[in-house]
């Protein structure tokens, strides 16, 4: 089965990120995207003195012909669905019909607050872990000339939902030719600020990060058996925080995370390194859910390899 990528739109400029980079993947993956737009937040402007029918008419006008316009431009194969109701339940009834490998939606941009920074769309789409999602923001930096994806970075653990965004951020590079930088974070805290016990840590330190780029190492030695350049960094510090460090110096064009669930309820980003660096990164964040260990981005396209 053909994959497909559903996309929300409603006219923002985050939507049409979002969609420029459903049409860039669905090319490059060779799947048919879905762009899907879920009228019930302008019921509010409906004139009384139009009739509903024409009302809508006029609605799937705007989305078709303005809204979506890169999508007849576009030689991606598509679909542009306007649906009634909540823009969130539409997008998750529309990735779960379709079967898509992929939901793209838009995030706000910059903020002190990282829960409206994303956005309640994105954010309500991310915690429902259903499939893939990317978070594209608002004004990302320049892309790379000709939109190819150059660098992608992905954030592990060694965790089984960091393991399957390993596997995704693989398959991606694999297939649009990109490089890959595996990215291992982790924090230190010296009982002393000086003395003995301060040089003990610093060894300690020292010791931690060789083994746990061995370890990497020995997690990404498949992946360039299969042609795809990899580096392998290790950092010790706080993780959100060194992600989008490491994600500025090497100017990756595609952060891909693992979501280990849902996190505290009162506090929907707590717990969550994946959610808190989507809504923090000036750059696009796949986000794998962590019941998607399975998780194929383009199971057709992935697995056929790529020639030098």
């Amino acid at each position: 089965m053909k994959a497909r990528i559903v996309v929300g739109v409603d006219g923002s400029p985050a939507a049409r990120v979002a969609l420029e980079w459903a049409i860039r993947l669905g090319g490059a993956l060779d799947a048919e995207v879905v762009a899907v737009h879920a009228v019930g937040l302008l019921e509010g402007s409906h004139e009384p003195d139009v009739s509903f029918d024409a009302w809508r008419v006029g609605v799937r006008d705007v989305v078709e012909h303005q809204w979506c316009a890169p999508l007849a431009g576009s030689s991606v194969e598509h679909r542009i669905e306007v649906v009634d109701g909540d823009a969130v339940d539409a997008l998750l009834r529309a990735a779960g019909h379709e079967q898509a490998a992929m939901v793209v939606v838009g995030a706000r941009g910059i903020s002190d607050r990282p829960e409206l920074a994303l956005g309640s769309t994105s954010l309500r789409v991310l915690q429902a872990e259903q499939c893939l999602t990317l978070v594209v923001p608002a004004s990302p930096p320049p892309g790379p000339a000709g939109g190819a994806l150059r660098h992608i970075l992905v954030g592990v653990d060694r965790s089984p939902a960091s393991l399957a965004a390993l596997t995704v951020a693989s398959e991606i590079a694999g297939t649009l030719g990109g490089s890959l930088s595996v990215l291992e974070a982790f924090g230190f805290d010296p009982p002393f600020p000086l003395g003995r016990s301060a040089v003990d840590t610093s060894r300690g330190d020292e010791h931690a990060l060789e083994t746990t780029a061995a370890l990497l190492e020995d997690l990404v030695r498949g992946i360039r058996g299969r042609g795809t350049a990899v580096q392998v960094i290790v950092r010790s510090g706080e993780p959100v925080a060194t992600l989008l460090n490491v994600a500025g110096d090497i100017d990756a064009d595609l952060l891909v995370l693992g979501s280990r669930g849902r996190g505290d309820p009162a506090d929907p980003l707590l717990g969550s390194v994946a959610r808190t660096v989507a809504a923090r990164a000036r750059r696009a964040t796949l986000v794998v859910p962590a019941a998607g260990g399975a998780a194929r981005v383009a199971p057709e396209v992935a697995h056929q390899g790529r020639t030098r």
